[in-house]
């Protein structure tokens, strides 16, 4: 049996995911020449395989380390979890605070996913909290939330992106009974420019770009209102006066109603994908394991 280094056997795996030398030694801390050693060594402790193909312009997996990485990814995240299994007997249960968005997708998925985390490791146990309705990501910036259910796309340097909840929710417009797109089957981003909408608060540039353009397709200009709202009730109060139109998804639509607004497809937009969301710099165990629990149901 070869002697090899779990740590040779993660840098397999980095580098499989970079298929550059470079970028590995940077993400692992280490020098180039360090990541390329390492693969000799590994490679001459397996028989001396050629894990890689290498050329002045690329890297690419050999067959031989084609094979390797689909045996290895299960073995090395089955070994992730029984030392983090440990690490709990060890020190106790851990708790994980979940921050949950309003009418958020998923949450069958997570409620199975709780309920298999607390009955994994005895003792430990998962709070829930609602995320604020205009500082979407603040808790979990804050370290008030270990993880924070939230839309795609998000693109944040310090925040890394789980688990997919769910990958279908419909775009929807809720207006007024009183508006002019009250009689409508559906409506386009280009309906929307037309007239005056809620601009998006609390999200990301790139989460309120895709909740609503600020140009249409054709380059007009969207109009957006400043409509600050302190709750849900106020949002549904100036909607049903036909004072803006909101655009939103069809689980926050269909869970906040009122008998004077009305909820129309939007139908150029693509569906909204709702994810988990966690900081980089943060080592969790506690956190880890519920995120890989999320991963395993969702893809069963």
């Amino acid at each position: 049996m070869p002697d090899v280094d779990l740590r040779d056997l993660r840098l397999f795996l980095v580098l499989c995911e970079e298929l550059h030398f470079g970028r590995t030694a940077e993400r692992l801390g280490l020098t180039t020449s360090r990541v390329s050693q390492t693969v000799r060594a590994l490679e001459r402790k397996l028989g001396d395989q050629r894990l890689f193909r290498r050329t002045s312009r690329m890297v690419e997996l050999s067959e031989a380390g084609r094979a390797l990485r689909a045996e290895l990814v299960p073995a090395v995240a089955g070994l992730d979890r029984v030392l983090r299994t440990a690490a709990f007997r060890s020190r106790g249960p851990g708790v994980v605070r979940v921050g949950l968005l309003n009418a958020a997708s998923g949450v069958d998925l997570l409620s199975r996913a709780f309920k298999r985390f607390e009955a994994t490791y005895p003792g430990a146990t998962v709070q829930l909290s609602t995320t604020p309705f205009d500082d979407r990501l603040g808790p979990l910036r804050r370290r008030e939330v270990d993880l924070a259910v939230t839309r795609l796309p998000l693109d944040q340097p310090d925040i890394i992106v789980g688990p997919v909840l769910s990958a279908a929710d419909q775009r929807v417009v809720m207006l007024g009974r009183t508006h002019p797109f009250a009689d409508r089957a559906d409506l386009s981003i280009e309906d929307l420019a037309d007239h005056t909408v809620r601009r998006p608060y609390g999200l990301t540039p790139e989460q309120a770009e895709a909740t609503c353009p600020a140009r249409t397709p054709s380059g007009r200009q969207i109009q957006f209102v400043d409509a600050p709202v302190d709750d849900n009730a106020a949002l549904l109060y100036l909607l049903a006066r036909g004072r803006l139109v909101h655009p939103t998804v069809a689980p926050f639509a269909e869970h906040f109603q009122h008998p004077d607004v009305l909820v129309i497809p939007l139908r150029d937009l693509p569906p909204s994908i709702c994810a988990l969301a966690g900081l980089k710099d943060v080592i969790d165990p506690d956190r880890d394991a519920l995120l890989d629990i999320v991963e395993e149901l969702s893809t069963s």
